[in-house]
């Protein structure tokens, strides 16, 4: 059962080809993610992921890992505070800040940092509902 105060971590990269896929599926091809020439004259200086491709991550935590299969996205807000970059490595950390008993929901805050600066570069809170990991 998990309760408030509860965390996880979780390390992902992501590579220029997974970019170029998801702005395949997505249907958003702004050259900031997939043209380097044009990437260059921004204030990135390279290609940088979606946003939402990069807060993906979360959503591959929530399912898979914490609190886990069997877990039903409710809702998420987002705040973008930094580019994401590929090939290099970031860390989703989640948190457990509420759970309303008997109801097996929760708040849960999703941050993605920027590992080697320790830099956050998404930030939000998931709720969430759980029938067997929350309270």
């Amino acid at each position: 059962m998990l309760k408030v105060g509860d965390q996880y971590t979780t390390e992902f990269i992501i590579t220029q080809k997974q970019i170029e896929a998801f702005a395949e599926l997505s249907g958003d091809k702004n050259p900031l993610h997939l043209d380097a020439a044009y990437a260059a004259e921004t204030p990135f200086k390279k290609p940088i992921a979606h946003g939402i491709f990069s807060a993906s991550f979360i959503s591959k935590v929530l399912g898979m890992d914490f609190p886990g299969e069997g877990t039903l996205y409710l809702s998420q807000n987002l705040s973008f505070k930094r580019p994401v970059y590929p090939d290099q490595a970031y860390e989703v950390r989640m948190e457990i800040i509420e759970t309303v008993e008997g109801k097996h929901t929760g708040t849960i805050k999703t941050q993605v940092f920027d590992k080697e600066k320790n830099k956050l570069v998404v930030d939000g809170e998931a709720q969430v509902r759980h029938l067997d990991q929350l309270p």
